[in-house]
């Protein structure tokens, strides 16, 4: 396990999975600052690393991330729009970070996934949560709007009518009932979550890395470009792919009759 200078640990829990745990349970890992910026340069350290192919995101105790700190925010009020914009940006640079590195993330909901902790949790590619998950946008229970990329995020997971509905209400959901709007991929007992997760982590780091990056990045993107602009970014991606030595082992490897042994590279 490596301890940071920050409020989560980084585990090692497969030969090319890592699990990024928020580390602040008498908080419920509501964020802070120092979890701020901790988040941010965990998953961009492991994105930068070339031995770690999929990344696992949960918290320790009973929450997942339950939203802001109200203790410890770092924002107010009565910030200039400047200084606000600032702080407001260090949550969204969670979801921005979430979203823009190659390395696939699964959000292993193990509790509370409130107003920024559900945003973090729809950045991620995958959810697994256990049978003690809720979700919720709650910004409007305390008048507040999705901040963090929420009102982006969630009418593409789910719909338009879905998300406002959410959002408007402040509903929380709940164990299955998560998996029954399609926020996350399964539900199962909290005691097997980690598991569960790592065991999916593994899985996706079997593939070969580079064409995972590519993929999540032009899904990532497929909403907010036409089809021209889209087949542009597929055909460099695919040509990107075609010069890499798994693309050459796969083939080797299916002509062989084996498994291919990808090396991300």
């Amino acid at each position: 396990m490596i301890k940071l200078d920050a409020p989560l640990t980084v585990e090692e829990a497969d030969e090319h999975v890592a699990v990024v745990r928020y580390d602040r349970p008498n908080s419920m890992n509501a964020y802070n600052e120092p979890l701020l910026r901790g988040a941010v340069d965990a998953l961009e350290r492991l994105d930068e690393r070339d031995d770690v192919y999929a990344i696992v995101l949960t918290g320790k105790g009973d929450a997942f991330c339950a939203g802001v700190d109200l203790t410890d925010m770092p924002l107010t009020p009565e910030m200039d729009f400047a200084e606000y914009e600032d702080g407001l940006g260090l949550f969204q640079n969670v979801v921005r970070t979430l979203r823009h590195i190659e390395t696939p993330v699964i959000a292993a909901v193990n509790g509370y996934a409130l107003g920024a902790g559900c945003d973090t949790a729809l950045a991620c590619d995958f959810r697994i949560v256990s049978d003690e998950g809720v979700i919720g946008e709650t910004f409007i229970d305390v008048g507040f709007v999705p901040g963090d990329g929420g009102a982006f995020l969630l009418p593409r997971l789910i719909g338009e009518a879905r998300a406002k509905e959410l959002i408007f209400t402040g509903r929380k959901l709940a164990g299955e009932e998560i998996v029954e709007w399609d926020l996350a991929r399964e539900q199962v007992p909290a005691d097997e979550l980690l598991d569960a997760s790592v065991d999916f982590a593994t899985q996706l780091a079997g593939r070969p890395p580079i064409a995972l990056g590519e993929s999540k990045r032009l899904v990532n993107e497929s909403f907010d470009v036409d089809l021209e602009r889209a087949l542009t970014d597929a055909t460099r991606a695919q040509r990107r792919c075609s010069q890499t030595y798994d693309h050459e082992e796969a083939v080797e490897a299916f002509t062989e009759d084996r498994k291919p042994e990808f090396e991300g590279r």
